[in-house]
């Protein structure tokens, strides 16, 4: 069997969601594919229960993995190696945000005997000097990296400029992802939690995406012509527009935001509730409310069912699955030569 362990650069780079995808990926393919992340950075982490597996252990204060946790993290991949063809493993990263490095990571590279996949954010600054710190932490391992959230300004700089650099520097370019607008999005919850909104109607759509916020008082034209263009996408009224709050209604809404209003027009929640919309009240003004969702930047995750279906999708217009299994081989035959040694 195989294992893969996907490693980001730092926290928060994508490397659940490379490692959930390749998983999904591969099983879409017919390949069976397990995934796991057996150890984590901190208590709390959300991925365990983004990728439907146990509670990780805990990687010590300085990055470092005591044996017994090594141990554990080891087992419980091996266990899943019984059924599966490749057992893709969502790793702790090359290094924390600060630049110091987590040595947990490399340990449980080599305890698995797994291949490598790097997870680089696409940044200008990014090139082959990168490369070694890489090579240092998991050497022959390495099989290759992942670019992840090119803009779609850099089309031309990732395919002429990076790509080749790190590949003239020994290191291979699995895949350039490019930045997904859906992957940023809030979910309503998120927002009436950050604006200390009240909810009037549509509970059940609290786990909605948003991906558009339109501000309703910039309509000059026909509703369907404003409201009718862009997936997933919530409108911000002054409450006092009721004739602004029911046109919007009548397109495609994950949520209704009312400014300026502690309580909705009767017949504009009435509308709300009989559509199932999240319709959430706040009494700052539109402008005010503007400013204020910028800050969902700070909460955004990528813990959502919709973001990974997204994401494979992604993955699977972008790797070459089977290449990338064939790269694995070596690791595979170098995981069989050590259970070999250790039976004689």
């Amino acid at each position: 069997m195989t294992v893969l362990c996907v490693v980001g650069a730092r926290p928060g780079v994508g490397s659940t969601a490379v490692a959930a995808s390749l998983a999904a990926a591969w099983r879409h393919a017919g390949r069976k594919a397990a995934v796991d992340k057996p150890l984590a950075l901190a208590d709390g982490d959300a991925d365990a229960a983004l990728l439907a597996v146990e509670g990780p252990g805990i990687v010590s204060p300085d990055g470092k993995v005591k044996r017994p946790v090594l141990a554990a993290a080891a087992k419980r991949v091996g266990a899943l190696e019984e059924t599966a063809e490749v057992v893709v493993v969502d790793a702790p990263p090359l290094a924390r945000a600060d630049g110091s490095v987590v040595a947990a990571s490399g340990a449980l590279v080599k305890r698995l005997k797994a291949a490598v996949v790097g997870v680089l954010p696409y940044e200008r600054s990014l090139g082959a000097a990168s490369v070694a710190a890489w090579r240092e932490a998991y050497g022959d391992a390495l099989v290759g990296f992942v670019l992840n959230r090119r803009t779609r300004y850099a089309e031309r700089d990732a395919a002429d400029r990076l790509v080749p650099e790190l590949e003239a520097a020994g290191a291979s370019v699995i895949a350039v992802l490019p930045e997904e607008r859906l992957m940023l999005a809030p979910t309503v919850r998120q927002v009436v939690d950050l604006l200390g909104a009240r909810l009037f109607a549509g509970r059940s759509g609290l786990d909605r995406l948003i991906e558009h916020f339109l501000i309703g008082g910039l309509v000059t034209e026909w509703g369907g012509n404003y409201f009718n263009r862009l997936p997933n996408q919530a409108v911000i009224a002054r409450g006092g527009r009721a004739d602004i709050g029911m046109a919007a209604l009548n397109f495609p809404l994950n949520a209704l935001v009312l400014t300026g209003c502690a309580q909705p027009p009767a017949y504009v929640a009435q509308r709300a509730e009989a559509l199932d919309v999240p319709l959430l009240t706040l009494e700052r003004d539109t402008h005010e409310t503007a400013e204020a969702l910028e800050a969902l930047a700070g909460t955004v995750t990528v813990h959502h069912p919709e973001k990974i279906e997204r994401f494979t999708e992604m993955v699977e217009r972008s790797v070459d699955l089977d290449a990338l299994a064939g790269r694995l081989a070596p690791a595979k035959q170098s995981r069989r030569r050590a259970r070999a040694s250790r039976s004689t």
